[in-house]
């Protein structure tokens, strides 16, 4: 099993979370975003969209981390991240959903402001504009021109932020009366949507988690899985989580 990825992508992310929490073994292909790695002909051959993650199983390629996830717990069930009834798993495939169309997308403008803009404008800016617009989704490849020629402005960020404050309240609501966000067991939900709340910390938004105890309670259980340490990057480097005054 081959796992193409990036480090601090949170769609890496949530599926190296799903490969250690089941205990499967893995190689990793690491792609550094910020080198434009992810537009290698090699790469775009697995994936032209030239997005991480791609997981490659059996010699079959698969694309996209909610699919990818959902592929793992149905061809490797021995370590289960679903409910058995359906109404509980409903409710899981809700959260993906929710995560996929919410807060997946909400996070990357904030993220590319924090993270990436300081890396382009430390690059010749006629070379990056050339890799930018090799990138083929527009969507994608808009967030990367702003990013490397306007850059972000707090204006554009405020969308994000309501979307991101949402989740918390979400997710509050849920684990006012659980241990986690479909019932008392671990589930995909929870691995899909830990990233983003990690996220939080780097992109210094984390006090809304901190304002929310069953939120927080919830992201210390989870932080403290073997599988959370071992699949999320090193820490520190997803920023530090602000004292709780």
């Amino acid at each position: 099993m081959k796992l193409y990825h990036s480090l601090h992508s949170t769609c890496s992310q949530k599926v190296r979370l799903c490969l250690e929490e089941k205990g499967l073994s893995w190689t990793g292909h690491h792609l550094n975003l910020r080198k434009f790695e992810h537009l290698h002909a090699e790469f775009l051959k697995l994936n032209p969209q030239g997005l991480v993650p791609v997981l490659i199983d059996q010699g079959r390629v698969l694309t996209e981390s909610r699919i990818i996830n959902e592929y793992l717990e149905d061809q490797y069930p021995q370590v289960a991240l679903m409910p058995s009834d359906p109404y509980g798993k409903a409710q899981v495939r809700l959260w993906s959903h929710y995560i996929e169309s919410g807060p997946s997308e909400a996070v990357k403008m904030p993220s590319f402001a924090k993270n990436i803009q300081p890396s382009l404008e430390k690059m010749n800016r006629d070379e990056a504009i050339e890799f930018i617009k090799k990138i083929p989704n527009p969507q994608i490849r808009d967030r990367w021109m702003l990013a490397a020629t306007q850059g972000i402005s707090q204006q554009d960020l405020i969308a994000s932020h309501h979307i991101l404050e949402e989740m918390v309240t979400r997710m509050n609501t849920a684990l006012s009366h659980q241990q986690w966000l479909c019932g008392d067991q671990l589930t995909l939900a929870d691995l899909e949507i830990a990233p983003f709340v990690q996220r939080l910390v780097r992109i210094d938004l984390f006090h809304w988690v901190q304002s929310h105890p069953p939120v927080l309670d919830w992201f210390h259980r989870i932080k403290s899985r073997t599988a959370f340490e071992t699949a999320m990057p090193q820490a520190g480097s997803e920023g530090h989580i602000p004292a709780n005054e």
